[in-house]
């Protein structure tokens, strides 16, 4: 049965989509204005005016702190930089007003970005700046004694001309920002208040300032008793004993054995103190407020002199001690001018100043022996010492004259000094050897501490500083070898 051929597949026709309805027209929307009262805005105060001061003194001080702020970022790049880079950095830092860490960042970048090194010297300076504060304070105290004490010699060059002018309040601004004070006072007041702080630097300026007045006037003066008495100077306040040696041993020829043969040495001792005098001046607040210091200046510049007589004064206190004789020696329990036969070197009676007696003075001390027994040297020159009442003789018996016979010479012309001293009473005189030969008297000081010394501090309690001036001295009589004493008429 012969297969019949298949049917092909056919696909039904989908029916034509219903055709849409016609679209609608389109009506725009209406706007309908819609009526709205604003609530009335509450009445405000107009804001205050700036103050344009304030702005303009708080933008400077914090232009000045910032300026300050740029000094240790500088100084600590030193060596790292050239000077003429600090230079040119610490500008632009100033001109562009950044912050000292964006001037370290700017350095640190010089520095590695391969910028020239300075080079060092061999051999640097190494001594004090201009800024160092130690060095401004000696310039202030120049300034300071040059501008109070007429006749004050100050350095020809120095940098204490620039503080010549400036008040004592100045001063102590300048050395707290010399310290690193970045909010300094104006107000003077305010800076009194803060030159008595315990921290403050104004004390040693007093102190130096002081210091270098007392020395100006003290250093000139030359008291009298300096040429009569030997300087002995103190290791401490204990009683001093001051040894008398007497002679080396006479020499002996040498035995044929080759031994030297030992001698001995005599010796005396006698005790002599030290002593401690003082006086002090207070400076308060007002003073400085009212940048007056005259009280203190004519302190400091007075007491060099009056230390001077005080020395004096007290030397020649122990010359005229009882009735001229002088202290008591341990040395036989007597006074160091006596007419007995354990000191003969006293007049007496006492006679005019004359060229017999002189004679007869100084043939007495050369006549004195040492401890061991031999001449004592007085020295090229003798001291006559004298009062007022016996300047003209005195004079007339040492002045060189040309004279055309010898009996009208002045045969001790050259060989005694004559030395006046108003402390000397009476018609009294002495004839004294030279000192370093054979002294009788020895005047010190604590560990060679010539004059006094200025010290200052703060008063406990007190709005001021109190300037204390120490004076550490000591007489004191060791022999009676080499000098005569005469009362006179």
């Amino acid at each position: 049965i012969p297969e019949e051929p298949p049917m092909p597949e056919t696909t039904p026709a989908s029916p034509d989509p219903a055709p849409a309805p016609p679209a609608p027209p389109t009506i725009p929307p209406q706007e309908i204005p819609v009526t709205t009262t604003a609530p009335p805005e509450p009445t405000r105060a107009a804001p205050p005016a700036p103050d344009l001061d304030a702005i303009r003194a708080e933008a400077d001080r914090a232009a000045v702190e910032r300026i300050a702020a740029y000094e240790p970022v500088l100084a600590a790049a030193r060596g790292l930089v050239t000077p003429d880079m600090l230079d040119t950095m610490r500008e632009a830092a100033i001109r562009d007003r950044v912050s000292p860490e964006v001037l370290r960042g700017r350095l640190w970048e010089a520095f590695t970005g391969g910028a020239a090194r300075p080079s060092l010297p061999a051999r640097p300076d190494t001594g004090p700046s201009n800024e160092d504060p130690s060095q401004i304070l000696d310039a202030m105290a120049e300034a300071l004694a040059a501008r109070t004490m007429p006749g004050y010699q100050a350095p020809a060059t120095g940098r204490h001309t620039e503080f010549l002018g400036w008040r004592p309040s100045d001063m102590i601004g300048e050395l707290l920002r010399a310290r690193g004070e970045r909010n300094v006072p104006r107000n003077p007041t305010i800076l009194a208040e803060r030159a008595f702080h315990t921290t403050s630097d104004f004390p040693a300026l007093l102190s130096a300032a002081a210091n270098k007045m007392l020395l100006a006037a003290y250093a000139p003066a030359a008291p009298t008793y300096r040429t009569l008495f030997l300087r002995r100077d103190f290791r401490d306040f204990k009683p001093h004993r001051h040894l008398r040696v007497g002679d080396f041993p006479t020499l002996l020829p040498l035995s044929e054995n080759g031994e030297v043969q030992a001698g001995t040495m005599s010796e005396s001792q006698e005790l002599v103190f030290l002593q401690t005098f003082a006086r002090r001046i207070r400076v308060t607040r007002q003073m400085l407020v009212n940048d007056d210091l005259g009280a203190f200046t004519d302190f400091a510049s007075m007491i060099g002199r009056r230390v001077a007589d005080f020395e004096n004064a007290t030397a020649y206190a122990l010359v005229n001690s009882a009735g001229g004789d002088g202290p008591t020696l341990t040395a036989g329990a007597a006074a160091v001018f006596g007419t007995a036969a354990a000191r003969a070197n006293k007049a007496g009676a006492g006679t005019a100043l004359d060229l017999p007696n002189l004679a007869l003075g100084r043939a007495a001390v050369m006549r004195q022996k040492t401890l061991d027994g031999l001449p004592i040297a007085v020295g090229a020159q003798m001291r006559l010492l004298v009062g007022p009442n016996q300047e003209l003789a005195a004079r007339q018996l040492t002045v060189s004259v040309q004279a055309t016979q010898t009996s009208n010479a002045n045969v001790y012309a050259g060989f005694v000094q004559p030395l006046v001293e108003p402390l000397i009473p009476a018609n009294r005189w002495y004839l004294f050897s030279d000192p370093m030969a054979a002294p009788v008297y020895v005047y010190g000081y604590l560990n060679g501490a010539e004059g006094p010394q200025v010290t200052t501090g703060n008063v406990q309690g007190v709005d001021g500083v109190e300037v204390s001036v120490i004076f550490d001295f000591g007489v004191g009589a060791i022999d009676w070898r080499g000098a005569w004493f005469n009362p006179g008429t």
